[in-house]
């Protein structure tokens, strides 16, 4: 008889952490609400920036899509999977981002491990944030390449590692744009600075920044342009990798960069090489999402509005937010037991705010990771503030009566 005892004690040693994760089974989801257990609740953990997965054109493009190309591509690109709904997307994606190309994947977490597992190997040096998502850091990892990791947004750091660094084939830099548990801005232009100095290639992951960041949602590059004078088309970012499935309201994976990069990846990113194509109908919805983000400036307008008056409300409660400049809102109360009581009363209250516990987090920084869309109301925002001031001061006094 095979031993399983391993599995009993991992899930014992999980849940005396506080760590356990189980699904929430959703009888129906949406940006803005959801409905669980029989409960209608407005949902504060969408990464659904925009309210477009629930747009009518959004689901009239995916619908269009199957219709003309079927449910799924039914193979790898390289294979027969390669539709021309595939290559209009990059194309429409490629001017968006301001590059020579783009390469959509099936996620944006194979897309981080394709870029760095065909880019970076045993001789090459990898130069990555200290809170990086994880699918960069397991990239790093199946890579094989050797791994700095410098602490957050720390550019003094990076330099005495690229400095003390041993001579190699090839070194890049790699960090999130906008962090997804922190909200706060990675400072490109120090990355920038650095990135051409110790000639090294730069990998910026726009998955929370594309569709946010910039007055038009461009992403890192736009934001700081219009903040520092950045030239367009000299931003010194070599690729920018994004997902379909944040602001665009769709799903999948993409990275813009050169038309040579692009032919690269293609032929050694591995989870490109060997997965079924993006359904038609993902293709469809993204293409949709890119074309409403650029018509309907109103809808970046009303999300800034809104993450703005719930950091105000929130701080206004004696919150602490951190250096988030975004619709990422943590509220950290380090413990896993505060973190988790709290959501549940919150929950109690018609709030949809999971707790954020490690490893997707630091040890001792389990939080309310709150995130705002352009869908919310302001009598939702201001409501959510009051509940969470009102279940904090009960928390606080409970811990030190």
């Amino acid at each position: 008889m095979k031993s399983l005892h391993f599995i009993e004690e991992e899930l014992a040693q999980l849940e005396s952490l506080g760590r356990c994760r189980r699904l929430k089974s959703l009888e129906a989801g949406g940006s803005r609400h959801l409905e669980y257990a029989g409960r209608r609740l407005i949902n504060f953990s969408s990464n659904d920036y925009l309210g477009l997965s629930c747009h009518p054109l959004i689901k009239q493009a995916a619908q269009e899509a199957i219709a003309q190309h079927h449910a799924s591509a039914a193979s790898s690109r390289l294979i027969c999977g390669n539709l021309a709904i595939h290559e209009r997307l990059e194309e429409e994606l490629a001017r968006f981002k301001g590059k020579e190309a783009a390469l959509v994947f099936s996620s944006g977490y194979m897309t981080n491990l394709g870029i760095l597992t065909a880019l970076a190997g045993e001789q090459d040096q990898i130069f990555s944030d200290a809170l990086n998502h994880a699918s960069i850091i397991d990239g790093c990892r199946l890579s094989r390449a050797r791994t700095f990791v410098y602490r957050h947004r720390d550019a003094n750091h990076l330099e005495s590692l690229l400095r003390q660094a041993s001579a190699c084939r090839r070194r890049m830099i790699v960090s999130d744009a906008l962090f997804s548990m922190d909200g706060d801005v990675a400072d490109l232009p120090g990355l920038v600075e650095l990135a051409g100095r110790y000639d090294c290639l730069l990998i910026l992951d726009e998955a929370h920044a594309t569709g946010v960041l910039g007055s038009s949602g461009r992403g890192i590059v736009e934001h700081f342009a219009e903040e520092r004078g950045i030239p367009a088309g000299e931003d010194g970012v070599d690729l920018a990798m994004g997902t379909l499935s944040k602001a665009l309201g769709s799903f999948g994976g993409f990275v813009a960069c050169s038309a040579r990069m692009r032919e690269l990846l293609i032929n050694k990113a591995r989870p490109f090489v060997f997965s079924t194509a993006l359904p038609p109908s993902a293709a469809g919805a993204a293409r949709a999402g890119l074309e409403l983000i650029q018509q309907e400036p109103f809808l970046l307008e009303a999300l800034r509005k809104n993450f703005r008056l719930l950091a105000a409300e929130l701080r206004a409660q004696g919150f602490d937010l951190g250096q988030s400049q975004s619709p990422i809102l943590p509220i950290i109360f380090g413990r896993e037991a505060s973190a988790l009581r709290i959501s549940e009363e919150l929950m109690g209250k018609g709030h949809f705010v999971p707790a954020i516990r490690p490893p997707s987090v630091p040890d001792g920084s389990s939080r309310l990771r709150i995130t705002v869309t352009a869908a919310h109301s302001e009598e939702e925002l201001r409501g959510l503030a009051t509940t969470m001031g009102e279940l904090a001061k009960r928390e606080f006094e409970s811990v030190h009566p």
